[in-house]
């Protein structure tokens, strides 16, 4: 019988980089895959499977990685997972790596326990010991949730792994620059530029993507509003401020749609070499936005339904307006799900806002534009997905709506 040890890894100590960090990223992602993309980790009750070890857990076979690991002067590192529910009850997700014992990988401490109760799709990361890895290629993983499930087929989807390896930045050399365009306490207007100033050759640099600490809405689905604010998909960066690939770096961050700050925020830059090391730069803090006559509000929504699957019938969630709404000239909702080609579309406070986009058993992120502003009232507001009804008589999979919910943002402008 072989025995594994699960350890526990608690949401404590530092996670994922920030500024000043110099660090590798090796990316994979299951290109081949079906459901968009993914790695299925799970199965039904009662199916064999000769990779699973033993009774009632649920292995997958092992994913040899092909990148040639760096460990020289490294300090630590940490594994990210591109993780989907899929079907809600299923908990328990872990990764083995090298043959190592069993880590188990944190729910989303924002999202109200039992997380898997509600759709979600969240990155959580794990800090993996450095003495797990080895150092040059055949670096290999393995993937397991719980048996206990309601549906007696516990099942997440993976769409990536990302391992992200620190290193002492004295010792290590790497790119190096400064966000130019900005200084700290600068106020920030409805057209952000941004550029860094680098003394590497350009053919030393790959990209610059630039990253912001801000609230703004989740797209990272784990219901944290202020942060460092991008994810990736598929082992790409997505829902940042922006991205340069050729010198002098420049892009322009449009803040038409980002909500009224409450706090100072803070900009940086990650310079990615050629060579596949990355530094992120010095913040530039105590930002703030000055928009005149112009805001946005971002109405965060609560009262969020378990098992939000459209199939199941009619899901509601409330959100609050606060704003002065004859002065609205724009509104989205934005939110992240899965399989919405079979969605039967939102309405705000019973009127249809909008009726359907997106592909079926695959990831979307959807953002919309609200064309009829009167939908809307002071206060408490409800926002409704239609049920998804029988295609030929049979029932078909519906859309998920992933946590946090359906987020609304309205735009505001003085009309003097």
């Amino acid at each position: 019988m072989v025995i594994s040890v699960v350890m526990a890894v608690a949401a404590v100590g530092r996670s994922q980089p920030v500024p000043g960090d110099v660090f590798r990223e090796y990316l994979w992602w299951n290109e081949k895959g079906d459901a968009g993309g993914s790695l299925r980790v799970g199965g039904r009750h009662g199916d064999t499977h000769p990779d699973r070890g033993w009774a009632h857990d649920y292995i997958n076979a092992a994913v040899v990685l092909d990148q040639d690991f760096d460990l020289e002067h490294a300090l630590r590192a940490e594994v990210v997972l591109e993780k989907i529910l899929c079907h809600d009850s299923t908990r328990g997700l872990a990764i083995e790596i090298n043959g190592n014992p069993w880590i188990r990988v944190p729910e989303a401490e924002a999202i109200p326990y039992p997380q898997w109760e509600y759709q979600h799709h969240i990155y959580p990361v794990v800090p993996v010991p450095l003495a797990f890895l080895k150092s040059g290629k055949g670096n290999q993983f393995r993937l397991r949730v719980s048996p206990e499930s309601s549906w007696k087929w516990p099942q997440v989807l993976i769409y990536g792994v990302h391992f992200r390896v620190y290193y002492d930045r004295a010792r290590k050399p790497h790119p190096t620059g400064k966000i130019a365009s900005l200084q700290a306490g600068a106020k920030l207007g409805r057209s952000v530029p941004l550029e860094i100033e680098t003394t590497e050759p350009a053919d030393r640099i790959q990209q610059v993507d630039y990253v912001g600490h801000y609230e703004d809405v989740n797209y990272e689905g784990d219901g944290l509003y202020t942060r460092w604010h991008y994810h990736f998909f598929h082992a790409k960066i997505m829902n940042h401020l922006g991205t340069a690939q050729e010198a002098p770096y420049k892009a322009i961050w449009d803040t038409s749609w980002v909500p009224d700050q409450k706090q100072p925020m803070a900009l940086s830059a990650r310079i990615v070499g050629r060579n596949g090391m990355i530094y992120m730069t010095e913040a530039v803090t105590g930002l703030s936005l000055e928009r005149p006559g112009f805001s946005v509000e971002l109405c965060q929504p609560y009262d969020i339904p378990k098992k939000w699957v459209t199939r199941a019938g009619e899901k509601q969630e409330r959100f609050t307006v606060t704003g002065d709404l004859s002065k609205a000239v724009g509104a989205q909702i934005v939110w992240s799900s899965w399989s919405p080609g079979y969605m039967n579309g939102v309405s705000i406070n019973g009127t249809k806002v909008f009726d359907a986009e997106g592909p079926k058993y695959a990831y979307y992120f959807h953002r919309v534009n609200v064309g009829d502003l009167s939908v809307f009232k002071p206060g408490v507001n409800i926002l409704t997905t239609g049920k998804t009804p029988l295609i030929n008589g049979k029932m078909v999979h519906g859309m998920e709506v992933n946590w946090p919910g359906i987020m609304v943002l309205i735009q505001y402008a003085d009309r003097n």
